[in-house]
Parts: structure tokens; sequence; C-alpha cells
């Protein structure tokens, strides 16, 4: 005779399978994550050691933000470099709707979230800008686009140089990015960072042979 098994019971090991399930989907995508880093690091390592000139530098910086907004699946993203002349910040690389006209544009170090970044040397991780003193609407406002949430880290060497920033844009879904991106975007800077530091210096031992 088969035992009776209550349906309260029935419901509670369905309810325990679907969460195992759900929590072994979100392992499995904490591991992609993972693997696609250690990818990502590797190809910045490869790429630094074979630098040869300032033809490579473009391609380098490309990769840097084409691998940041993969591991952190953002639609939009931009790589800008610090101008230390004009203390201004230069878009030189922007993934996103905003390619084509925020490309080459210039903001000050005074001004916005990333200005903040690269003047503080600290990441950071914004749910809701709008939320957020630093702030600045004036990009939003020129070029009719809506910032939502932001991760931001700055491309800074071992010395505490900083180089410049990466910003990724707009998690997509109902959820901001969290402290687990920001730490894989941190990573990336850094190591992107100290490749930087590699390549500037070479032009300077160069010139001296």
């Amino acid at each position: 005779m088969t035992d009776y098994i209550p349906s309260s019971s029935k419901n509670f090991v369905q309810q325990e399978i679907t969460k195992l399930k759900g929590e072994n989907e979100n392992l499995q995508s904490e591991v992609r994550s993972l693997r696609q880093f250690v990818l990502s690091l590797d190809r910045l390592y490869n790429v630094a050691d074979s630098f040869q000139d300032d033809s490579q530098l473009l391609p380098f910086l490309k990769g840097t933000l084409a691998n940041a907004m993969k591991l952190l699946n953002a639609p939009d993203g931009s790589l800008a470099l610090l101008d230390e002349e004009t203390q201004e910040l230069v878009f030189v690389i922007v993934v996103g709707s905003l390619a084509d006209s925020l490309t080459n544009h210039r903001l000050s170090l005074n001004e916005g979230i990333a200005g903040w970044v690269v003047r503080n040397g600290k990441p950071a991780l914004v749910a809701d800008v709008r939320r957020d003193p630093r702030f600045f609407s004036g990009v939003d406002d020129t070029f009719t686009f809506k910032t939502q949430s932001i991760a931001a880290a700055p491309l800074m060497g071992a010395n505490r140089k900083t180089f410049g920033i990466i910003e990724v844009l707009n998690h997509p879904g109902s959820e901001p990015f969290n402290n687990n991106d920001l730490g894989l975007l941190k990573l990336l800077c850094r190591a992107a960072g100290e490749a930087l530091a590699f390549i500037d210096q070479m032009p300077r031992d160069k010139s001296k042979k």
C-alpha cells in the first residue's frame, strides 16, 4: 500500500527543488562570469606584452572596454582618458547609443560621477543616478540620453597614477549593477591601468636609446 503524502509536503519539496534550480543557475552564471574575467585579463596582459608602438593603443583600449561591457552585460559604456594639461576627461571610446555623438567629447574633471572617480581614484556604484548628488545631467541633456545606473572604476597603475576611467551604464532588466559587478570592473581596470603604466614608460625608454 502506497503511503499517503500530504499535499503540503509535496508543495514544500517542489519549492525546495525550484530553489535549488535557481541557486544552481546563479552559480553557473557566476562561474561563467569568472571564466570570462580570467579570459579578459589574459587578453589584456597578452596585448600589453606585445605592445610595440602607439598604433596599438587604440585597439588595446577598445578591447578593454569591450571586455568590461561583456563582463557586466552592459548595453552602453565608455572609456575616457585624462588630459592632464586641461584637466578634462576625453571620451576616447564610446559603445552604445551615444557612440556617434559622445566620442571625443570632453568633460571637466570637476563634473559628474566620472570626474569624482578620477579625482579620488575610487570606483563608484550608483543604482539611481537621479538620487546621487555627484551626477552631472549635462551629457544626458545635450545628447538626449537617460542614464539610470552606473558602475565606474579608474584606470590606475600601482603607482596610483590615474590614466582615465571606464563607465558602464544602464544594467538591463529591473536590477542595477551590484557589488559583484563592481568588483570585477575594479580588477579589470586595475589590470588595464598596470598595462597603461607600462605602455606610458615605453616612449621614454626608447628615447634614451
